[in-house]
């Protein structure tokens, strides 16, 4: 049991990267905010879904070991919460017809460029840290 669940919190890991990696793409290949929008209406609940794959399976994977908080837990914690709010932050102005004002758009897009590369790094230095 405890094995599986660490294959699948590998596995949401590895598709959350897939995600943000994906979403960067898109952000800088977009040239129409009307487009974008229609696309993140739809992507943005996948994307927090698969945001909280990881976080159940290592509620799961806790529980497993009988809650034993090492700092690897913690910091595996707070880093779910950092992410939960940056997702949050980067779409929360997609929902408010302030992004149609002139240059908006092109603001949001540095924006949400700086907390996707910082949730790539997020990632990538936890991944490492839990390898080595």
């Amino acid at each position: 049991m405890y094995n599986m669940s660490l294959l699948l919190h590998e596995v949401g890991i590895f598709l959350l990267v897939l995600i943000f990696v994906g979403s960067l793409v898109q952000l800088n290949r977009v040239d129409d905010m009307m487009v974008y929008l229609r696309k993140m209406r739809i992507q943005s609940s996948m994307i927090m879904m698969v945001v909280f794959t990881p976080v159940f399976t290592g509620i799961v994977m806790m529980a497993a070991k009988h809650l034993e908080f090492t700092v690897a837990n913690v910091v595996m914690i707070l880093l779910s919460i950092v992410l939960i709010y940056f997702e949050r932050r980067r779409i929360k102005p997609l929902k408010f017809a302030s992004i149609a004002e002139e240059g908006a758009f092109e603001q949001y897009k540095k924006d949400a460029t700086q907390i996707l590369v910082a949730e790539l790094a997020l990632i990538i230095m936890i991944t490492i840290w839990m390898y080595l």
